[in-house]
């Protein structure tokens, strides 16, 4: 569905959960709506009338990329195109546009993730999964235990090391317990202690 806002259409994604409440949130220009299943259309166009306007001030925040400056791994740096970037000691990164850097970075993003889920995984004692990325607007990572994959997000790239841990901690626990209950955020809170501050941040786009 679309939510009208001064003239201008926004996507609105709507997730139906096993909760009490509402939430609303903006993420990546879309209003990202977790409900009780069977809440009504016209009872969440009611709280995007009440919070929409709101919820859109607070995202005019500094962005992942903008105008000469782009944040990967949490760190803003400063870009031009085309350009170059100094990603390591050994790596440089060479790009015609933004398009083109995001798709060069899109590897490196993979080939991280992958070595933190291994990470983890051992030290949360998970089965080994495959990992991918891929662009997604209602959630930072999913688990799928039957096929034994994790995706990430892509637009994690942005964060801090800290924050994409956090994530990654998150889609494991779900190796031990399939659901947001007190004992799957033990384990949450046993490998990842800052898990609370760590996702506020996420939420909220504080890359750093």
């Amino acid at each position: 569905m679309l939510y009208n806002i001064d003239g201008q259409d926004y996507e609105v994604i709507v997730v139906y959960k096993r909760i009490r409440n509402i939430h609303f949130r903006f993420v990546n220009g879309a209003f990202l709506v977790s409900c009780p299943r069977r809440t009504s259309e016209k009872m969440i166009k009611s709280g995007l009338d009440r919070f929409g306007k709101k919820l859109l001030k607070r995202s005019v925040k500094e962005q992942a990329f903008g105008d000469g400056y782009i944040y990967l791994f949490g760190k803003k740096v400063s870009v031009s195109y085309p350009g170059s970037i100094q990603y390591d000691s050994e790596t440089i990164i060479k790009f015609k546009n933004q398009d083109d850097l995001l798709k060069k970075f899109r590897k490196i993003f993979l080939n991280y993730v992958t070595s933190r889920t291994l990470f983890y995984e051992d030290r949360m004692k998970c089965p080994h999964y495959s990992v991918k990325v891929r662009q997604m607007k209602s959630r930072y990572g999913s688990n799928n235990r039957h096929s034994e994959t994790i995706t990430y997000s892509l637009t994690l790239l942005h964060y801090s090391p800290e924050i994409i841990d956090s994530v990654i901690v998150h889609e494991l626990a779900h190796c031990h317990v399939y659901n947001h209950s007190d004992k799957f955020y033990r384990v949450v809170y046993n490998f990842c202690p800052e898990y609370d501050e760590l996702r506020k941040k996420l939420i909220k786009a504080v890359f750093a």
